[in-house]
């Protein structure tokens, strides 16, 4: 008998484990606030355009998770034009990225463009809070691009303006592509 219940037992506390069941740490519970990124954008009608990539980077540089890139680049067109999207295709190793088709979109239609990040990383883990960076990086014509970032706290106090840097390369072909870039963060409850 004794033996009968000890096996019963541990059949129980193993299914217990392997078994899916309710957890404690649901993806709502652990997120602490969600990151909305917005810009408005215009399809352009020249070749070698309308290329860009949104992503999350920790305090270090490191990406953290790519909100969304471009169908061309994100499926290997970097590799036939080595201009398209240089920076995030240098951090983001997309080649890489298991889930790539996950993040790929075709180039969205003119209008406006909105992104949110929820704290998850690549995989699916929740990070810790602390200081990361969101950057927009848009081929604008062949090798004529712009970058957009911006810092706040993740975890950290709610803003409803996150302040804006802007860098330049090359000319200024198509620098409409992408404008209005606002970021927000909401920290949860």
């Amino acid at each position: 008998m004794d033996r009968v219940r000890f096996l019963s037992f541990t059949i129980l506390a193993v299914l217990s484990f392997v078994l899916p069941g309710p957890r404690t740490t649901s993806k709502e519970n652990q997120s602490l606030g969600t990151l909305e990124i917005s810009f408005d954008f215009t399809r352009q009608r020249t070749i070698a355009s309308n290329q860009y990539a949104v992503w999350i980077e920790d305090a270090k540089g490191n990406v953290v998770k790519t909100l969304s890139v471009t169908a061309f680049t994100g499926r290997g067109g970097y590799r036939r034009r080595p201009d398209c999207l240089p920076t995030w295709v240098q951090k983001a190793r997309p080649q890489e990225l298991p889930k790539i088709d996950a993040i790929t979109s075709a180039t969205p239609k003119s209008g406006p463009q909105v992104y949110t990040w929820d704290g998850q990383d690549e995989e699916g883990n929740f990070v810790t809070p602390g200081v990361y960076r969101f950057i927009i990086e848009a081929t604008l014509y062949w090798s004529n691009r712009v970058i957009f970032t911006g810092t706040f706290t993740y975890g950290g106090e709610s803003t409803d303006t996150i302040p804006i840097t802007v860098e330049r390369f090359g000319g200024r072909e198509n620098e409409d592509m992408i404008t209005n870039v606002k970021a927000r963060y909401v920290k949860r409850g």
